[in-house]
């Protein structure tokens, strides 16, 4: 299973890995996907570093798993 960057066409082994790559872009055109999901882009970052587990992390795999996997 594969997904898919909405943004920039990056594929991904998983949802986590995206979510990482999204976060870690932090560009304009990443940030404001993640805001046009209900998200603050800023939210996640400090939730990162706030706490153990990746946190900010699986909460955006969890939207991306949702709308960016690519069928095998």
């Amino acid at each position: 299973m594969s997904f898919h960057c909405p943004v920039c066409d990056k594929l991904s082994k998983s949802s986590m890995d995206l979510a990482r790559h999204m976060i870690g872009r932090g560009d304009k055109v990443h940030r404001d996907w993640i805001n046009a999901k209900g998200f603050k882009f800023s939210e996640l970052l400090a939730l990162q570093f706030k706490s153990f587990g990746g946190e900010g992390y699986k909460t955006l795999a969890e939207v991306l798993e949702k709308e960016t996997e690519v069928p095998d």
